[in-house]
């Protein structure tokens, strides 16, 4: 009998062990920051530091999106804001009706000279900040019908 009593504690406790260690995580992930918020509309500004120096005559496009949905923000990379071609100051307008929620760099495209179109991409961080906008269910499913003459 007592062994039954010890098997069945030591099987509650390896359930009940991992749901106690993970609490702190749980919490600790809830934590907020210091993100930085904008309403549709306002014009935004931040620096990007290449790792290298951007070649003469190149150029990164960047598009920036909400995380829930794709509406995505092109910036081009003008000249940049230091001698070694490192560092450059991006500055947009989040559209009049931006979605509300988290936003991110989705990705930055490198444009070598003379190329229209490439696959070159550069890493970045993970630069996220909110938008205060509308945030509502949006269209996921529809149903077409052929309307005959």
């Amino acid at each position: 009998m007592t062994k039954k009593i010890c098997f069945v504690l030591i099987v509650v406790l390896l359930f009940a062990l991992p749901a106690i260690t993970q609490e702190p995580n749980t919490a600790a992930a809830q934590l907020t920051t210091d993100t930085p918020h904008f309403r549709s509309g306002d014009e935004v500004s931040f620096t990007m530091k290449l790792n290298e120096p951007l070649p003469e005559g190149a150029r990164f496009d960047m598009r920036l999106s909400p995380v829930s949905v794709n509406q995505e923000i092109t910036i081009s990379s003008q000249e940049p804001s230091d001698k070694d071609r490192k560092e450059f100051l991006l500055k947009f307008k989040l559209p009049d009706h931006a979605r509300g929620g988290e936003w991110h760099i989705a990705i930055v495209y490198l444009f070598l000279p003379n190329v229209s179109w490439t696959s070159c991409t550069i890493a970045t961080n993970e630069m996220k900040f909110v938008v205060d906008g509308p945030n509502g269910p949006l269209p996921s499913n529809a149903t077409a019908t052929i309307v005959k003459k």
